[in-house]
């Protein structure tokens, strides 16, 4: 069972409501330790790239950095850390949220300086579609906070990543592949 620490000190048990509560944490936990398969550590020390992908940070992402044997083979591992920023944020966990933040949420996580490179959409979206998004959904486009990216000493990859299909935002996975590869390949 996940669970969730407001930053008012309120405990609210369970994804979904960590969802719907509409508060920021200050900290996501399990109410039991999670049982880890043992592939997937498996897959962590293979692996030549760890890439986490975009999706909810607190209730989709996090989960997995929650289990201590997951973030003891990536602090052992070699490789690389990616993280694949989403493009918008999400109402009510990460309001306002530029890339720095959503790194320092991952580290808080992983460990200080874990995260090496973040990738993120710099695409300029029809006024539309985000009016669309803004007043249906509450979701606001991720500033690329440059800055605070470069004090944070992650490598920042941004390109045109975003395409709208039937009126609705979505990573162009073509292109998201490709800088995947391309950054393996240097």
């Amino acid at each position: 069972t996940l669970m969730g620490e407001t930053i008012d000190g309120e405990i609210i048990e369970g994804e979904d409501n960590l969802t719907k509560s509409n508060k920021k944490y200050k900290k996501i936990y399990y109410k039991e330790i999670p049982h880890v398969e043992k592939e997937v550590i498996t897959k962590i020390k293979e692996a030549d790239l760890i890439i986490l992908s975009m999706g909810s940070l607190y209730t989709s992402i996090l989960p997995h950095l929650l289990c201590d044997e997951v973030v003891e083979e990536i602090t052992k591992s070699k490789a690389k850390i990616m993280y694949l920023c989403n493009a918008m944020t999400q109402p009510g966990e990460t309001d306002n949220f530029g890339v720095s933040d959503h790194i320092k949420v991952l580290e808080q996580y992983l460990g200080e300086n874990k995260i090496d490179v973040v990738v993120a959409s710099n695409t300029k979206i029809n006024p539309k579609v985000l009016k669309k998004y803004e007043v249906e959904e509450q979701k606001d486009p991720v500033i690329i906070d440059y800055d605070k990216i470069k004090e944070m000493n992650v490598e920042l990859i941004e390109d045109n990543l975003l395409t709208i299909v039937d009126g609705t935002i979505r990573h162009n996975s073509l292109k998201l592949s490709s800088i995947i590869f391309s950054y393996l390949m240097r």
